[in-house]
């Protein structure tokens, strides 16, 4: 059986790659040009955050979208001036 994981967690586990992959599929900015490769897309597919829709274009999923979710606090703090 799977472990249940929050949000967060999964988010703090990400790797560069895959938090830019999931903020240009939520953003829907084309991720190969982003320069993210293949084998991160079929990683947060297993990962269940992402799927394929009909065409082959990305989709976050209910997962995903929590898991973004989780990361904003992150990319909004500031420490500048």
């Amino acid at each position: 059986m799977a472990k249940l994981t929050l949000p967060s967690d999964d988010a703090a586990g990400l790797s560069v790659r895959e938090r830019v992959l999931l903020l240009c599929v939520a953003s829907s900015t084309d991720w190969q040009r982003a320069g993210v490769p293949n084998e991160t897309v079929i990683g947060l597919i297993g990962k269940g955050m992402i799927s394929r829709h009909v065409g082959g274009t990305l989709m976050l999923t209910d997962r995903g979208r929590a898991v973004l979710r989780a990361m904003l606090p992150d990319l909004l703090q500031r420490d500048g001036p």
